[in-house]
C-alpha cells in the first residue's frame, strides 16, 4: 500500500522572528497552510524557535504537524534546521552544528548560491557532512535561477533537494513546497527527506513578480532584516 505524499514547507518567518520585520503572525501562517492543504509545517525564525504548545496544538486542530526549527546565523551564514533545539542557538561555527546534530533534525543548506553575503556558496562543499539536505528556492527566474548550483551539489554529493517557500510574505507562501513520502509523523519526515523521497513543487517567477520581490529578497539573503 503506497503512502499519500505530504505537503510540507520547512522554511518559514512570521512576526515572532526576532531579527526580522514580518507582518503576518504563526497563527496566520498556519491557518493559510490549512486553507492550502498543508501537512507539515516548521517556523524558522532567525535564531530564535518560534515554537510552543500553544502553537503546536493550533496546528493540530488544523491538520497541521508543526516541527520546531530556526535559521540561524553561523560566522554570518545562514543555516536552517528542523527539529531543532536551543543549543543549536548557541552555535558559533559549523563544526559546532556537526557535534550537536543527530538523527532527530534535519540540517540544510538554505539559499545556497544566492547573491548575499548569508548565502553559504562553497562552504557546502567544504563541510558536506554537516549538511543533510540543500534548499531549491522558491525565487528563479526561467532565466536567472541560482537553484542550477544547489542541484548540481546534491547530485555530487547524493543528497537530497527541498522545496521552500522561505516565507516573509504570506501571499507568496503556497508558491513553493515539497512533497515528501512518509507516515504524518515529524520523525518519518525528516527520515523521508533524507532518503531523498521528496518531490519538488515550484514554478519560475514571471518577469515582473522576479523584478518586484528580487530586490527585497536579494537584501534578505545579504543582511537577514527586511
Amino acid at each position: 500500500m503506497s503512502i499519500q505524499p505530504l505537503k510540507i514547507d520547512l522554511h518559514t518567518h512570521t512576526a515572532d522572528d526576532p531579527e526580522e520585520s514580518v507582518r503576518h503572525s504563526s497563527c496566520a501562517l498556519i491557518d493559510k497552510a490549512q486553507s492550502l492543504g498543508y501537512d507539515a509545517l516548521s517556523i524558522t525564525n532567525h535564531n530564535g524557535i518560534s515554537f510552543s504548545r500553544y502553537l503546536q496544538d493550533y496546528a493540530r486542530e488544523r491538520g497541521i504537524i508543526l516541527i520546531p526549527g530556526t535559521e540561524v546565523t553561523i560566522q554570518g551564514k545562514h543555516v536552517l534546521i528542523v527539529n531543532a533545539h536551543e543549543g543549536f542557538l548557541n552555535a558559533r561555527t559549523l563544526g559546532d552544528i556537526r557535534n550537536m546534530k543527530n538523527g532527530e533534525c534535519l540540517v540544510v543548506a538554505p539559499h545556497p548560491f544566492y547573491p548575499g553575503l548569508s548565502s553559504l556558496l562553497w562552504q557546502v562543499q567544504q563541510n558536506v557532512e554537516v549538511f543533510d539536505a540543500i534548499e531549491f528556492s522558491w525565487f528563479y527566474h526561467e532565466r536567472i535561477n541560482f537553484n542550477k548550483f544547489a542541484v548540481r551539489m546534491a547530485e555530487r554529493y547524493n543528497m537530497p533537494l527541498i522545496c521552500t517557500s522561505d516565507c516573509h510574505r504570506l501571499e507568496k507562501f503556497g508558491c513553493a513546497y515539497s512533497l515528501v513520502e512518509a507516515e504524518k509523523d515529524p520523525d518519518a519526515i525528516i527520515e523521508g527527506v533524507k532518503k531523498g523521497r521528496v518531490q519538488l513543487v515550484a514554478e519560475p517567477l514571471h518577469l515582473l513578480e522576479f523584478t518586484q520581490y528580487g530586490f527585497e529578497h536579494i537584501l534578505d539573503v545579504t543582511y537577514g532584516n527586511l
